[in-house]
């Protein structure tokens, strides 16, 4: 049987959960990556607004154990796994949240098959009845937004 590879972005707070709690399904999905089950699309504004966000210090104290150290050798692995798009068009416009255009722009650019999110608000964008939401359906019709509890009931364990 051919096990499918799901091409994914996954948005910065996946990424922070994974860095922060290595039991997460967050991380759970980026072993995925690391397994080579799944490719990893990355682009710079996704790559900035991490290191934004664990510059924080309510972040830094919250997760001792995120040093700088950590953060350098889990960015470098995962532009070592993963794809880094340099030059990302702005394909969708997320008027509610547009901090959230950067991923939903790397999944356009890229086909990805999922992006995964714990975001509400992305998760819903993707059947509600907004002309932005139409839009985006009609550029990217087989993309899912997905939790990531849901793209590991699709692709996570046994191999």
């Amino acid at each position: 049987m051919n096990i499918p590879r799901p091409e994914v972005v996954f948005d910065c707070n996946i990424l922070l959960q994974a860095i922060a709690r290595q039991q997460d399904p967050a991380a759970e999905c980026l072993r995925l990556v690391e397994q080579n089950r799944a490719t990893l699309f990355l682009s710079k504004p996704i790559l900035r607004e991490f290191r934004k966000i664990l510059a924080y210090p309510d972040i830094r104290e919250r997760n001792p154990q995120i040093t700088d150290a950590v953060i350098n050798e889990f960015i470098a692995k995962l532009l070592f796994r993963g794809i880094l798009v340099r030059n990302v068009p702005h394909a969708i416009d997320f008027s509610r949240d547009p901090g959230d255009e950067p991923y939903l722009d790397l999944a356009v650019a890229t086909n990805a098959d999922d992006l995964v999110t714990r975001d509400k608000d992305l998760l819903s964008f993707a059947d509600e009845h907004t002309i932005e939401a139409k839009h985006f359906r009609q550029r990217c019709p087989t993309l899912r937004i997905v939790t990531p509890n849901d793209f590991l009931a699709e692709f996570g364990p046994p191999p």
